[in-house]
């Protein structure tokens, strides 16, 4: 993404911090950092001046909160200069959009999407702040894992400073890894993922130097969290209990009882756990079990233990303990324990395991023979080697899966291959003399990609979806590298890929279709048919499905705390079928009978908690990607948007004269009416992209994508 230094370069955490990374390719643009970029004209402390332009504009500053009657009008020729108050924001209390996700084949992970005005008040605490969050994010030798220092503005996907063929390599920055592209707010000192730790020199050394490990993981940790405890983290307890009372001006205000406001106000107004999902929940996590290290380090010290006896590390909410003497293994647990316990923590007992050194030989094992089978398998030059597309299931099988095996294994098992399998087609390809050596080489790769696709299907994740996405995408365009051809045989070829990604895609989807818990999944795969430009011969049952799949979930998912996954599967649906003709006006009519359900659910007036909470992010994410969506025609639009909560939100932000209900309907359909001129062509009006609904930034987010999931 571009990041240079821009007027918000200071709210560059809207960027990196704030989102998921596991929500649906159209719904992870930085589009609000973008805007803010577009927009500001004055940022100092908690208070930024935007320049609005539109109507548009102006109902996005309505949805971000910050207090003060807003102007009904503005435009490029009678710009308003609206002031945005991050302290107003932080005192109002938001719903984020609880979202599920799979982690295997059998359990759920729970994600949440922050509201707007919560995504801004967190980049407030960045902007302000970073100093001291990097200060108390890094006081224990025992973290794996913690900010070391502020990451510079990125660069352009597209701009000299990418490498070619390499650009798809990187991951989160760290000291020893500086990045062309902007991935996170912080470099993170030693690992940015657990699995390189595992892959690490210092891993092995632990494995000579110590006889016995303990792993400990902490039970529902962010769920776990009191909020409060992270001014008691960055001061004494004494100075915590002193400020308990009220809040002075965020100006004045130290980072402990800052990130405590927002984060609270961000998620109901609850004290008692915080959101999980954006990086800044990592970081105010990471703080706290900071703290707590240094306690447990005091505490061992006290009963006689040094750091001959022990060592502990620590990977956000997971500890590993290593002793000499096993007895010590329950001594210094009994400390962990106690330690966690008085925060309010517990560790979970299924989790609790004991290795003897050697620590993983069995996983070692896999890797290694994964990564000389995938060398022999996939080599840059000379002639393909003989593997049928049986053999090279049950060798990815052999050397990814064992009884023990996790889905985070299985997710770091695919990286390694699909790295592989693209640097093997970027190389040969170009070398394919003529179409008879190129459908060879296509053949070979794609038994990769489909072996690649029963084992995701066995062991699924987002995680994984994403990899095997990547890798069909890149058998899709193969036929762009194969430089040597013709323009006839790279017509063939593409015919063939895209026979291939169609074979894969649509096996996907209707297995995804009857599979709990993976909407996501479905959004994902949806977005590649879309890019591909491919057309799914099943979509009259394939849409018909996605519509009984969509209702069920409503039926069952009715509370503004339940799972909003069906939100995100809805506009990923509207996406593929209401583009291109893909479905018939029946079709239309039955898909946008069931958006006007949600709309109906989502904008009623009495979704929320009448006056304690302002706005759910299902709701702002809503109420934009159906504003800007191209498939969808004026009146249309105002019916599913002209509902309680989105009236009652216009009615309470803006300087309406008259009939406040009448005249917040006049400016809803005049927002409709601006969008259907841009669309026109008639006025030139930006899109603000919270749902995106063309495959323009598809391949620059996959790109994005991939530094999140390694593993």
């Amino acid at each position: 993404m571009e990041l240079l230094r821009g007027g918000a370069s200071r709210l560059r955490a809207l960027a990196t911090e704030c989102l998921p990374f596991e929500l649906p390719l159209e719904a992870s643009r930085p589009w609000l950092y973008q805007w803010f970029d577009s927009k500001i004209v004055r940022l100092s402390g908690y208070k930024a001046t935007v320049v609005t332009s539109s109507r548009k504009d102006l109902l996005l500053v309505a949805l971000l909160g910050s207090g003060g009657r807003l102007p009904v009008f503005a435009s490029g020729g009678h710009l308003i200069r609206i002031p945005i108050s991050g302290e107003g924001i932080a005192k109002k209390w938001r719903a984020p959009a609880t979202f599920l996700v799979r982690r295997n084949q059998l359990k759920t992970r729970r994600l949440e999407l922050l509201s707007l005005g919560s995504q801004l008040a967190i980049a407030f605490v960045y902007a302000n702040h970073r100093d001291s969050l990097l200060y108390y994010g890094s006081r224990s030798h025992s973290a794996l894992r913690f900010p070391s220092r502020i990451t510079s503005p990125g660069k352009h996907l597209s701009s000299k400073f990418k490498v070619a063929g390499k650009g798809q390599e990187t991951s989160i920055e760290t000291r020893a890894r500086v990045l062309g592209t902007y991935n996170s707010f912080f470099a993170y000192e030693r690992y940015a993922f657990i699995g390189e730790f595992y892959d690490s020199k210092r891993w092995h050394a632990l494995e000579g130097h110590w006889r016995f490990l303990r792993r400990l993981d902490v039970s529902n940790c962010f769920g776990s969290i009191y909020t409060h405890s992270f001014s008691w983290a960055t001061s004494t307890d004494a100075h915590s209990k002193a400020h308990l009372g009220g809040l002075p001006k965020f100006g004045d205000a130290d980072l402990g009882r800052v990130f405590d406001k927002v984060m609270q106000a961000s998620n109901w107004g609850e004290t008692h756990g915080i959101c999980v999902g954006p990086e800044s929940s990592r970081v105010f996590a990471e703080i706290i079990f900071q703290k707590l290290d240094l306690i447990i380090r005091q505490r061992l010290h006290n009963t006689g233990l040094s750091g001959r006896d022990y060592e502990i590390l620590r990977y956000v909410d997971d500890f590993f303990v290593f002793v000499r003497e096993e007895p010590d293994l329950d001594r210094v647990t009994a400390v962990i324990s106690s330690v966690l316990e008085e925060s309010g923590f517990t560790l979970n007992s299924s989790k609790t395991k004991d290795y003897t050194t050697p620590f993983t030989t069995a996983i070692s094992e896999r890797k290694a023979s994964l990564k000389i089978f995938l060398k022999h398998a996939l080599p840059f030059d000379g002639s393909l080697p003989g593997y049928d597309i049986r053999e090279i299931g049950v060798q990815l099988r052999s050397t990814m899966i064992s009884s023990d095996s996790d889905a985070q294994a299985i997710g770091a098992a695919l990286t390694q291959v699909e790295r592989r399998l693209r640097k093997f087609l970027k190389q040969r390809a170009s070398k394919c003399a003529d179409y008879e050596e190129a459908q060879e080489l296509l053949s070979y790769v794609w038994s990769f990609a489909h072996s690649m696709l029963y084992l995701y299907l066995a062991n699924p994740s987002v995680s994984s979806s994403m990899k095997l996405i990547r890798t069909l995408r890149d058998v899709r365009r193969a036929s762009m590298l194969c430089s040597q051809l013709t323009p006839r045989s790279r017509s063939m070829i593409d015919l063939e890929s895209s026979e291939s990604l169609h074979f894969a895609v649509t096996r996907a989807i209707g297995r995804l279709l009857f599979t709990s818990g993976a909407e996501i999944e479905i959004c994902q795969f949806l977005s590649l048919a879309s890019a591909s430009d491919l057309e799914m011969a099943s979509g009259d049952s394939v849409l018909a499905d996605l519509c009984n799949l969509l209702r069920e979930y409503l039926t069952s998912n009715r509370a503004p705390k339940s799972n909003q996954a069906g939100l995100f599967l809805l506009l990923s649906t509207m996406k593929y079928f209401l583009a291109r003709d893909r479905s018939d006006p029946a079709q239309v009519d039955q898909l946008l009978a069931v958006c006007s359900d949600f709309s109906d659910l989502l904008f009623d007036g009495q979704f929320l908690p009448p006056r304690s909470v302002v706005s759910h992010a299902s709701q702002e994410l809503l109420l934009l990607a159906l504003l800007e969506c191209p498939f969808i025609d004026e009146a249309r639009k105002f019916a599913l948007l002209n509902k309680g909560w989105v009236l009652a939100t216009l009615r309470d932000q803006f300087d309406f004269t008259g009939d406040p209900l009448r005249s917040a309907r006049r400016f809803l359909k005049r927002c409709i009416a601006d969008e259907g001129l841009a669309r026109r062509g008639v006025v030139s009006l930006p899109t603000l992209g919270a749902f995106v609904w063309d495959d323009d930034y598809f391949d620059d987010m996959l790109y994005e994508k991939e530094p999140q999931f390694v593993y």
